[in-house]
């Protein structure tokens, strides 16, 4: 089998990654799908545009790859917030007469949308971003250059932008990266209370409740859980006794028995949140939008004492 050979390519992002200004120009070596590849940011330009970045030897890409996407890197959108659309992406591959028809290239866009998915998770709560749904339709996840005048591109399955309330980091973006390439989701909380927020935006006020009260529950668990294991209880007799435990106000209680702080009050848990949740899981009510947006503020504020993310 001949070598493989180093490719100059980009990496099309499925959903914009908003970055903060310090955050471009980032080079960050990443594993997507078992595959290593090095990704560089866009970096500023002019007229607010976002413009290309050079390849892993810090040369150009090549004309082809530039003209294609003239424009399409992204833009500022303020003083220290940009939105990325792309990055460069040198991937080592073996060569193939037609690279469209490689294994190993369609593997590794197969494995690039759950990878985005996960630094997409990150960012999102990090942000303040509203999630994109992009496993039902995507444009081409890379775009290599294959001979002297050609693009070869993976294949098309649309592009959600959404307008983000803070940019990542530099740290926070070389985060999100890092935990994606070694597949670390965001807790699952948090990833809970991101479906809320999606299915709220969305119109779907029965799935925000109800997501809600489940991330709030998750987050309650949680903390309970790693107090009775630091007290020396079995992790198998801790499962039992929480399974035995019935509905998030019994959660309530137990964790603030433990030492937890929920800040939250128990009259508010039960008649803003668990309540409107019975309601529409079991009475079939669709909840105001009001009475949606309560109970994911408090299921936010449950998570952020209980089980915040660490400071990056």
């Amino acid at each position: 089998m001949s070598r493989r050979r180093r490719y100059a390519g980009i990496a099309s992002f499925p959903w914009s990654l908003p970055v903060d200004v310090d955050a471009l120009g980032l080079v960050e070596h990443v594993t997507i799908g078992g595959h290593k590849v090095t990704m560089k940011l866009p970096t500023l330009g002019g007229g607010g545009l976002l413009q290309a970045p050079t390849d892993h030897r810090g040369k150009p890409l090549p004309p082809q790859m530039l003209k294609a996407f003239e424009g399409k890197w992204g833009y500022r959108s303020s003083e220290r917030s940009c939105y990325g659309y792309a990055a460069s992406a040198s991937i080592l591959l073996y060569p193939h007469v037609e690279m469209h028809n490689s294994e190993q290239f369609n593997s590794l866009s197969d494995s690039f949308f759950s990878w985005f998915k996960v630094v997409q998770e990150w960012a999102a709560t990090w942000t303040g971003t509203p999630l994109g749904n992009f496993d039902k339709s995507h444009n081409s996840a890379f775009h290599i250059a294959s001979g002297m005048n050609y693009l070869t591109a993976s294949p098309v399955l649309m592009r959600t932008l959404f307008v983000e309330k803070q940019p990542l980091s530099r740290a926070q973006l070389r985060l999100a990266l890092r935990h994606a390439s070694c597949g670390e989701h965001l807790p699952v909380e948090h990833r809970m209370l991101l479906s809320s927020t999606d299915a709220q935006l969305g119109g779907d006020l029965r799935r925000a409740v109800i997501d809600a009260a489940t991330a709030a529950e998750v987050a309650l668990a949680s903390y309970i859980s790693d107090a009775l294991e630091a007290n020396g209880l079995d992790r198998e007799f801790i499962d039992k006794m929480i399974e035995a435990v019935n509905g998030v106000v019994a959660l309530y209680e137990l964790c603030t028995r433990l030492g937890g702080e929920p800040v939250i009050s128990k009259g508010k848990l039960m008649n803003e949140l668990a309540r409107v949740r019975n309601l529409a899981v079991h009475g079939g009510q669709t909840p105001t939008p009001q009475k949606a947006a309560a109970a994911r503020e408090h299921a936010t504020t449950i998570i952020r004492a209980l089980r915040p993310l660490p400071q990056v």
